[in-house]
């Protein structure tokens, strides 16, 4: 069995909808390939599985719970019934464990040829086994990844399994029959075709590896010797203009290889979905992005901030597709930072093609020691993962550049963003943008309310909650429901590190407004944080995070409780703090309120200079603004 590391097999799940109503129909299908499943036929086939999925099933607590298990269920659940699992249309799931890539696994399922048809015929957006480029996009627009992989034999491919059973065979047909045979003649019997492991490893082709002189800086290095920052969003109002304007700002980009100067400024430069459309990217690459970049934050915060959305979203990013181009700078001060902040404002025009809608400045807080602080308090930016082998920054898990850097080997061995537009998207990183208001007399007012229990008053409340002292030091133990817990489970969940470090992202955020002292009364400025984040899969890293640990305490144990930092709030919302004594603490509504976002790619700089180059828009083209 393997768990979580580098196999030479891949499992494969596929969900695809079957049309309304066709359900029936295709169970009926697949029945009929029992005793002659058509992927007998496929080679590197380990084991596959079609089922129809039609309805939803309800999770049903016990008819009889024993006192321990119900005082537990309250504790999870707060006395609600169980959510049911939403299911609104038939899927059938495809599920397979297969030698090498699941794209080459897709193109071989094409050669079922009509019975292909038969089985995904009634599903919806299924093209026909006709042609090999829209068959094998629907698998692999409907593939899910795996978090486990579980496999028998993982590093042994389907043929050499059969030939080690045939081997099996052999040796136990010769030993029956055979009293006496030397070394040679038994080589000679039982040498199979396959060569061994350390002679195929030594063939395959290493990965290739980063090149700083093509990576944006900001993936490398958090400049935390930058104090200050500014963000300019901007609209495109015309493809053509818009891109020469894109050509003179890449120029002036930090890149990977800059690092080793600390330069007093940085400049990175990242484009939204809309942006690249209007930029005149072909339609047929803009396809092939991920679901998550496509669809834009807008469209996705139902989800991400359950029961708020967007409705506390303010301009720049208050519609689909607000914001095209973000530009973010740093610098170690305002006098290193002004002067190119001026100029790029000054170019960002109409009549370069581009117009600024929003812009958002940033300002380091010092913190006991060299650390900083965010605005409730604590120390921010510590555990952050290191890339392997490339900079200085982190102290927290060592991931392979892939989960990062796009086009390099991610956490599972495969090359992150292999099936995206690979003109466009290597050596670039995914930038998850949002601005967080913060509500700092909420949560003093909050903590001081809970704080009878505690030896350590507000601040014991504080810590137990974020999971750490507010000079960053962590609890232990670190409470399983605290913020920095949900944020970055390590190994309290199963799996273990080998799970967790599948969903962890480089954070890059400065907070915004100004500093409120304690015990300072409300001013009714707002203050907050600029969260980045920068991933090489949006879904599997920053969504998963904020909805599957922060945003639900399933997995914690903690039933429908959230973070604290996440959660809106109101009647009947708390948090419990483990300790002695436990104690709840009621949170009487939203500490944290997005206020807009979007996902950004931010290009590697040979991509970027492709991007100024002419593409498919007209000169003179313009945009709606």
């Amino acid at each position: 069995m393997s768990i979580g590391h580098r196999t030479r097999t891949r499992s494969v799940t596929v969900f695809a909808r079957i049309a309304d109503g066709r359900a029936s129909e295709v169970r009926e299908r697949l029945r009929a390939y029992e005793k002659d499943s058509p992927f007998a036929r496929l080679p590197g086939v380990h084991f596959a599985r079609l089922i129809v999925i039609e309805h939803a099933v309800r999770q049903e607590r016990p008819a009889r719970l024993s006192r321990r298990a119900r005082l537990l269920d309250l504790v999870a659940h707060f006395g609600r019934g169980p959510r049911p699992d939403d299911l609104p249309h038939p899927y059938l799931m495809m599920t397979a464990t297969v030698d090498g890539d699941p794209a080459e696994f897709f193109r071989r399922l094409r050669d079922l040829g009509p019975d292909a048809d038969a089985v995904w015929g009634d599903c919806t957006g299924y093209p026909g086994h006709g042609e090999e480029e829209p068959f094998t996009d629907f698998f692999r627009r409907r593939a899910l990844r795996a978090n486990y992989t579980f496999a028998g034999a993982p590093d042994g491919t389907v043929t050499e399994i059969r030939d080690a059973v045939l081997l099996r065979r052999q040796l136990a047909a010769f030993a029956a029959t055979a009293s006496d045979v030397s070394d040679d003649a038994l080589l000679r019997r039982f040498r199979t075709a396959t060569p061994p492991p350390a002679t195929r490893a030594a063939t395959e082709a290493p990965p290739p590896g980063l090149d700083p002189a093509e990576v944006q800086g900001l993936v490398l290095r958090g400049y935390g010797d930058h104090a200050v920052a500014a963000h300019l969003h901007l609209r495109i109002t015309s493809g053509p203009l818009a891109r020469r304007w894109l050509g003179a700002v890449a120029s002036e980009v930090t890149s990977a290889a800059d690092l080793p100067d600390r330069p007093g400024r940085a400049l990175h430069v990242g484009i939204s979905h809309s942006g690249l459309a209007r930029l005149g990217v072909p339609e047929a690459e803009l396809a092939g992005l991920p679901e998550e970049f496509r669809e834009g934050m807008y469209a996705r915060e139902d989800r991400l901030s359950p029961g708020r959305g967007t409705g506390p979203w303010r301009g720049p990013f208050d519609g689909a597709g607000a914001v095209d181009v973000v530009l973010l700078l740093s610098a170690t001060g305002d006098a290193e930072l002004e002067p190119l902040l001026s100029r790029l404002r000054r170019d960002a025009t109409d009549g370069g093609g581009v117009r600024v809608v929003g812009e958002q400045r940033g300002r380091r807080m010092p913190g006991p020691g060299r650390t900083f602080i965010e605005h409730f308090g604590f120390a921010d930016g510590l555990s952050q993962p290191r890339i392997a082998g490339y900079g200085r920054d982190g102290s927290g898990e060592v991931l392979p550049p892939g989960e990062f850097v796009l086009g390099l080997p991610d956490v599972d061995g495969d090359i992150a963003g292999r099936d995206l537009p690979a003109a466009l998207t290597r050596n670039g990183s995914f930038l998850v943008y949002r601005k967080l208001e913060q509500d700092v007399p909420a949560f003093r007012a909050m903590t001081e309310a809970a704080a009878g229990p505690f030896a350590d008053g507000a601040d014991g409340v504080a810590a137990g909650l974020v999971g750490r002292r507010r000079d960053g030091a962590m609890l232990s133990p670190c409470p399983a429901g605290s913020h920095v817990r949900r944020a970055n489970p390590r190994d309290s969940l199963p799996g273990g590190r080998e799970l967790t470090r599948r969903h962890l992202m480089l954070r890059r955020g400065i907070p915004y407004g100004p500093y409120l002292p304690p015990g300072a009364s409300d001013d009714g400025q707002e203050r907050g944080l600029l969260f980045l984040a920068l991933v090489g899969d949006l879904g599997r890293q920053f969504e998963f995070a904020q909805t599957e640990w922060l945003s639900d305490g399933n997995v914690f144990g903690r039933g429908a409780e959230q973070d604290v930092f996440t959660t809106a709030g109101g009647p009947g919302a708390r948090i419990l703090l483990t300790g002695s004594p436990p104690a709840y603490v009621n949170v009487p509504g939203p500490l944290v309120t997005c206020r807009g976002g979007e996902y950004f790619l931010l290009p590697g700089l040979e991509a970027l200079r492709a991007l100024s180059a002419e593409l498919s828009a007209e000169p003179g083209a313009r945009c709606s603004p």
